[in-house]
């Protein structure tokens, strides 16, 4: 078994690609200032994947499982299983690319119950496309013997298609694109963070506090498994409300592809800004300069998100910034008959003399959070 910080993959497959957009692991009180100043949700849940050597639901050679109390990761863990018999079909190691010999020295599922029980807990499990990994683990359990214990349950793909009921797909690794997160699929530990990820964001876009409340409000009737078998998340009939309106393509457009997963600019919402600004980071480790009397935003609330994507602001140009966003000239600046302020005449300065500095509008630095860079790495 492996428990570690969310910064690192499942050691036992070898060196990977840690997640790029990781959740908050603050102090408790840093993280609870945090939310309130932000606005965001308290979602408590354990996501869980498997990986299974074989089409056969009791095959199970992989399983993570990855913990959240308000939003953040707590805990992890994820485990390489041995499955009965040791079989690997090809195509399912074409997949994760687990081989037989990485898990012949590894405990069978029934050896490891104890522990992966104890990181479960009593917590209510989500999964993406849960039936099958409550199929494997319902499989797991039976066939080494192992007491069925009552499990309650959500989906992710079921939340999604409720949550963005325009997008085409609703697989994993389309939702992840869609909301720029990147990891590598198929292994179970990134998988599972990523199946967190897209819940905390459905709870944003609902403006919902709670795994109970997002259900509700997307009317989804929670799964239930145990030793009588199990019962999936049923969704009952809901009614059009306006804030499907928002998102929602209009009925003659119904076919078209939707072009971006949040509003567009002219109809720039703070709220959504810092939740993509938060799972993306796409300033992580810039330091951002803001100039001039801003149009859509006001200066708190961008530098807000400049902070929420990994920025750090700063209130002067030096040699170190790396982007200035440059707003309408203000006050100031026209008082003394300027054309641009003396921070953005500063930064083309350090431009002309090879400084990696980017001069950008306030659409643009907009875009920098709604827009994922395929390149981006």
């Amino acid at each position: 078994m492996f428990v570690g910080d969310v910064n690192q993959p499942c050691p036992a497959l070898g060196e990977g690609v840690a997640p790029r957009f990781n959740l908050k692991q603050n102090s408790a009180t840093e993280s609870s200032l945090m939310w309130r100043l932000y606005g965001l949700t308290r979602m408590n849940f354990t996501a869980i994947d498997f990986e299974t050597a074989t089409r056969a639901r009791d095959s199970a050679c992989q399983l993570a499982a990855v913990r959240i109390r308000h939003n953040e990761i707590v805990n992890q863990a994820c485990w390489l299983i041995r499955p009965r018999p040791l079989r690997f079909a090809a195509g399912n190691i074409a997949i994760h690319g687990i081989r037989p010999g990485d898990v012949l020295g590894e405990p069978e599922f029934g050896q490891l119950w104890a522990e992966i029980s104890h990181v479960l807990g009593d917590d209510v499990l989500i999964a993406h496309n849960a039936s099958f990994d409550l199929g494997v683990l319902l499989a797991c359990l039976q066939t080494h013997d192992q007491p069925i214990p009552e499990i309650q349950y959500s989906c992710t793909r079921a939340i999604a298609r409720r949550t963005w009921p325009h997008l085409p797909r609703f697989g994993l690794k389309p939702l992840s694109d869609w909301l720029g997160t990147r990891f590598r699929h198929h292994d179970a530990l990134e998988d599972s963070i990523a199946c967190a990820k897209i819940a905390i964001a459905a709870s944003e876009e609902r403006r919902v506090d709670t795994l109970d409340e997002l259900e509700r409000d997307l009317g989804l009737h929670r799964g239930h498994a145990g030793a009588w078998g199990k019962r999936g998340v049923t969704a009952r009939p809901r009614r059009r409300t306006k804030r499907d309106a928002i998102v929602a393509p209009r009925s003659d457009d119904s076919t078209q592809p939707v072009a971006s997963p949040t509003v567009s600019i002219e109809r720039t919402d703070l709220q959504r800004l810092l939740v993509r600004a938060e799972l993306i980071r796409p300033l992580q480790g810039r330091r951002v300069v803001f100039t001039g009397t801003l149009r859509r935003l006001d200066r708190q609330q961008a530098e807000q998100i400049a902070v929420q994507s990994g920025g750090a602001c700063q209130s002067r140009v030096s040699k170190n910034t790396n982007v200035v966003v440059v707003g309408d000239p203000d006050a100031r600046t026209k008082a003394a008959g300027r054309l641009m302020s003396t921070k953005e005449e500063r930064a083309r300065e350090l431009r002309d003399q090879g400084c990696d500095v980017q001069i950008v509008s306030e659409d643009e630095f907009i875009s920098m959070v709604i827009h994922v860079d395929a390149e981006a790495s």
